[in-house]
């Protein structure tokens, strides 16, 4: 993680001064009627302002499109850089009306969370994310004081079981001794 880390602190710190990453979050669940989507951005006023992204023409939500984001605060804890790690993150978005609504939904329906992360450069909104990814599976959501927690993880193919179920019965000799 510290290697990852330090690119990223001297990437931001050789930015030039005019230079503001927009960073997005896009979170689906079956149950919603279509997905909250944030931006990082301080909420100056009584509403959150908007900004308009354009989607990659691949995207697995609205491709191609140019797609409407609220700017709300939140923070993405990266996944630890290492062999062993199973790419664990933690995500913590301030809490918005609109947010209780998708909470609950997700909470009182079956069904797996996902969340696409993008990152925009500010006056470059159409030209597309300068970095995507996509496919982290949303865990554990929960409500602490004015934020939405949730873990996440970027490569779930780590915990997906590997080649067929070995039963008795296909596979005798596994129970035979021989």
């Amino acid at each position: 993680m510290a290697t990852l880390k330090e690119a990223i602190e001297e990437a931001y710190a050789s930015a030039p001064d005019n230079v503001i990453a927009l960073h997005a979050l896009e979170i689906d669940h079956p149950s919603f009627t279509e997905p909250a989507r944030v931006v990082n951005w301080p909420v100056t006023g009584p509403e959150p302002e908007e900004f308009w992204l354009l989607h990659e023409d691949d995207a697995p939500l609205n491709p191609g499109d140019i797609v409407r984001y609220l700017g709300v605060p939140f923070q993405l804890m990266l996944p630890e850089s290492s062999d062993s790690s199973p790419g664990s993150m933690q995500i913590r978005v301030a809490l918005h009306a609109d947010f209780d609504k998708y909470l609950e939904a997700a909470a009182t329906n079956p069904g797996v969370i996902n969340a696409n992360y993008r990152n925009y450069i500010k006056g470059r909104e159409k030209e597309g994310p300068a970095e995507i990814w996509l496919d982290i599976t949303i865990t554990s959501p929960r409500r602490e004081g004015g934020q939405i927690i949730a873990d996440g993880a970027v490569l779930t193919f780590m915990f997906k079981p590997y080649g067929a179920l070995y039963m008795p019965s296909g596979y005798p000799a596994l129970v035979s001794g021989r």
